[in-house]
């Protein structure tokens, strides 16, 4: 709709003192300006995808090979979490404690300093059966958990007393925790201080809470490994559920010392992560973190190959779909075939939700350790 202020007429043509118009009528050009930066963003966005997912390159001439092209990787992923933190130092046991013990074992409450000011602290558990050294695993708990429930000092479904199973078999287990509060246990609130916020603070000094930990669960299994005289240091693996099972991925990634990783509860398409960069109800969710930057679960797995993993997920898993699962999986195992070392990645599916199958898990240590 043309508005007309005054109309003059002469020699045939309108003179118009001012034109106007609605602003509805302009609607169809910034729809079209919006459509437009959207396809040239969603364009540069596919291209980074693409290049994310092809930054892992190792080189597949032979094992050794493959494991010395790892090197840059590990460094990389490393600077992309921070590990080691600022003022990390090799680790110190400052306190080993006993808890208790029961018919199958000795346990203890440890810490283990491993930055000027940062403790590592957890649950160790030695088999009373022990008559000589013995392999260890590393049992790290999911969100808003704590060692005490992993490895069974109290009741929390999930992890189906998973250290006190572990030790039955004959394994040591070291039990370290993350900084989370366990919603579960009662009490268990700090009046301004959250695991977000520490996160944060930590980015800004160039690190993170997840490269905080990892290198409190690395350097304080080293010192174990180092003082404790019935761990046989040549027989590691790692394991852990949900948040547990991220940090087994990474860390094992970027920990040779660990021989063998069982993931559970965590594991998903790492291309359907990138691409929630296009998705505007997804992309809050992806903090301050730079996804293109970082190495996704795949690319984790190749980290860790060609030493054995096991990936485990229930199919009734409420946070982690089987579909996306198994795509990853076949992405993960590809490190393996063109080693043609096959055998050594393994991903199966249990008919629980998200939890453990411990059954699986202690078989593939067992094998493997």
């Amino acid at each position: 709709m043309l508005l007309v202020i005054s109309v003059y007429i002469g020699y045939g043509q309108s003179q118009i003192e001012q034109y106007r118009e609605p602003f509805a009528d302009s609607y169809p050009v910034r729809k079209e300006q919006h459509l437009e930066v959207k396809a040239y963003i969603d364009k540069l966005l596919d291209e980074k995808i693409e290049a994310s997912l092809k930054k892992f390159q190792p080189d597949y001439f032979s094992i050794a090979n493959y494991e010395a092209s790892l090197y840059p990787y590990r460094r990389q992923l490393g600077a992309y979490y921070g590990v080691p933190p600022l003022q990390a130092i090799r680790g110190k046991m400052r306190k080993f404690q006993k808890v208790g013990e029961d018919k199958y074992s000795n346990l203890y409450r440890v810490w283990v300093e491993v930055a000027e000011g940062a403790q590592t602290y957890g649950i160790y558990m030695v088999p009373k059966s022990l008559a000589k050294k013995a392999p260890l695993i590393i049992a790290i708990h999911g969100g808003g958990g704590n060692p005490e429930a992993i490895v069974g000092l109290d009741t929390r479904k999930p992890y189906h007393n998973f250290g006190h199973e572990a030790v039955k078999k004959g394994y040591i287990v070291w039990a370290p925790g993350l900084t989370m509060l366990s919603a579960f246990s009662g009490d268990d609130t700090i009046p301004g201080i959250s695991r977000s916020i520490l996160d944060r603070q930590l980015k800004l000094l160039g690190g993170s809470i997840i490269g905080l930990e990892i290198h409190k669960i690395i350097e304080s299994a080293q010192t174990l490994i180092r003082e404790r005289q019935e761990i046989d240091g040549q027989r590691v693996g790692m394991t852990g559920l949900s948040w547990g099972g991220y940090f087994t991925m990474y860390t094992t990634a970027l920990a040779p010392f660990i021989k063998a990783a069982a993931i559970s509860g965590n594991f998903r398409d790492t291309k359907v992560v990138l691409e929630n960069t296009k998705n505007v109800n997804t992309l809050s969710s992806l903090g301050f973190e730079d996804p293109f930057e970082s190495f996704g679960y795949f690319q984790a797995i190749g980290m860790i190959c060609p030493r054995p993993c096991f990936v485990q997920l229930g199919e009734k898993d409420e946070l982690f779909t089987v579909e996306g699962a198994k795509v990853e999986a076949r992405r993960s195992a590809e490190f393996y075939r063109k080693l043609g070392i096959q055998n050594r990645f393994q991903f199966e599916t249990h008919s629980g939700g998200h939890e453990f199958e411990i059954g699986s898990i202690l078989n593939f240590f067992e094998k493997h350790l």
